[in-house]
């Protein structure tokens, strides 16, 4: 018996040092950040912990509590294996495989320090209560030489990119929506050009530092970067490596107010893609319907898009919702050119990316006739306002959405569906002190349009409640649910005679959903 316990303490210690790796790459390796989260998730952390303690039993000579202690670790096992739903699984990147290797050599150096002759059961279970703290031990050895892996990363990229002088970086930053404009710009710009995006969520400085060295060839004449930032200084960090000549910002609004502090800093953080287009000579494409940016005085070249307003460059306008698709007309002022197009996407925040995407694509001289067929074949972002028909229901999946003003936005979208609109949602995270005020209002708007009501978790629940009752909503339409996976099947079991739309909102990531 004292083998198979053996076995898996190591297996055990092997699954949580892949949790623990996987939760530090989630929350950017940054050890405040991961703090943060520990103390968040400490029952998450107690309970790994609680089911190694049973190991002990094996040594009383009773049958019953070694099969206990088994059985204890077994279930230890299993509730440590990965997720495979996760959102973002683990990728086993270069530094992953490094901080990896890190851990192993300080488990075995631990196992000498403890002596190696003997009670090494007792070590492995040391180990497995100790496994989230050597993984961060691990990753303070290997600070030092990811700063210089990093600075050497970086350093190849820029030389790739100063051999390649022609090729023309457009930046694309925004709270929200530049990975639907770098897709829309990819669908588009590639009827003329050469075109390489930043796959995925590959919008950190890191990422694009991948793409560049790994995907970026000779023969590509425009490189669609997306850039992400969660503080001060990462919009610029990334365009000092790739000297963007154009540049769209998407949107500003409060998001990442954890570590931004403030919608002051955020505003400030997305600008800085604005100063180095300014700086390379360059011009900046800006959302005039978001007001943090319409407020902000610029002096240089710039190409403004919205909805509704002719005093845009680009202005879209006749917009006609349906199940599927929306059709709308967009005109650029200076041309005078009036543009008729349909998509497949539903949302008005889509209509003001591709009105963006259409300015970018006219400035760069892509045909008229090949953008309007273009944006009729545009496939939506999966997880970003995704119709998933479901046997009787449709489900908008806009779970990947996690801000306050693209969450009224889809609430917005589901009015305009007819029969019973239903929304399943944990809330909006990540807003640091403004987090239960963002909420509460979210409560209050979401209870003006759903019939019924869906909170996930218990995170959000108190100030979502709050601002649903404050709209005198029937409290036997709000549902408390652990899972959006358990709301979607209830709702499946009502089998309702009308047409039922449900509305997948804000899903946690999976450093949160646990």
């Amino acid at each position: 018996m004292k083998l198979i316990i053996i076995a898996e303490l190591l297996v055990n210690y092997t699954l949580l040092t892949l949790f623990n790796t996987h939760m530090l790459q989630l929350n950017s390796y940054f050890f405040k950040k991961h703090f943060k989260w520990m103390r968040k998730n400490w029952k998450k952390i107690l309970w790994q912990t609680i089911l190694v303690l049973p190991t002990i039993f094996i040594y009383f000579d009773n049958v019953v509590l070694n099969i206990i202690a088994i059985i204890s670790l077994a279930i230890s096992i299993i509730y440590n294996i990965p997720k495979r739903n996760s959102k973002v699984s683990l990728k086993f990147t270069g530094r992953v495989k490094r901080l990896l290797v890190t851990d192993v050599f300080v488990f075995i150096i631990t196992i000498f320090i403890l002596g190696i002759k003997n009670y090494i059961t007792e070590k492995l279970i040391i180990l497995n209560i100790l496994a989230n703290l050597i993984i961060l031990l691990a990753n303070f050895i290997n600070s030092p030489i990811e700063f210089l892996v990093r600075k050497r990363y970086i350093a190849s990229a820029k030389k790739i990119l100063n051999e390649m002088p022609n090729l023309l970086v457009i930046g694309i930053t925004g709270s929200y929506g530049k990975t639907s404009m770098k897709n829309f710009l990819y669908s588009v710009l590639s009827e003329k050009y050469e075109v390489l995006k930043t796959p995925k969520n590959y919008n950190t400085t890191m990422g694009v530092v991948k793409t560049i060295r790994e995907e970026l060839k000779p023969t590509h004449q425009i490189f669609l970067c997306e850039m992400g930032a969660t503080k001060l200084g990462d919009i610029k960090e990334i365009c000092d490596i790739v000297n963007p000549k154009l540049g769209v910002i998407t949107s500003i609004g409060p998001q990442h107010l954890e570590s931004f502090k403030n919608i002051e800093n955020v505003i400030k953080t997305k600008f800085e893609l604005a100063d180095s287009v300014e700086k390379n000579g360059g011009t900046i494409f800006l959302n005039y319907d978001n007001e943090f940016i319409k407020n902000k005085s610029l002096n240089m070249k710039k190409i403004t898009y919205g909805l509704n307003n002719k005093e845009l460059d680009y202005n879209s306008y006749n917009l006609e919702s349906s199940s599927k698709g929306l059709k709308f007309k967009t005109v650029d002022k200076n041309k005078e050119e009036v543009k008729e197009l349909k998509t497949k996407l539903i949302g008005k925040h889509n209509i003001v990316n591709i009105t963006g995407a259409i300015a970018v694509a006219d400035f760069l001289g892509v045909p008229s006739k090949k953008i309007v067929s273009k944006i009729r074949e545009i496939q939506n972002v999966k997880h970003r306002l995704e119709l998933v028909p479901k046997g009787p229901v449709t489900i908008i999946d806009d779970s990947y959405n996690a801000n306050p003003i693209s969450s009224k936005s889809a609430i917005d979208t589901l009015s305009e569906f007819k029969g019973v609109k239903i929304i399943v949602t944990p809330g909006l995270i990540e807003l640091g002190k403004e987090q239960e005020k963002y909420n509460y209002e979210f409560g209050k708007y979401m209870a003006r349009v759903c019939d019924y009501i869906f909170l996930v978790g218990t995170d959000n629940y108190e100030a979502m409640l709050k601002g649903i009752k404050e709209e005198n909503y029937k409290e036997e339409n709000i549902f408390k649910v652990n899972l959006p996976q358990e709301a979607v099947s209830k709702i499946l079991e009502w089998k309702l005679q009308e047409e039922v739309i449900v509305l997948l909102e804000n899903d946690l990531p999976d450093n949160y959903n646990l």
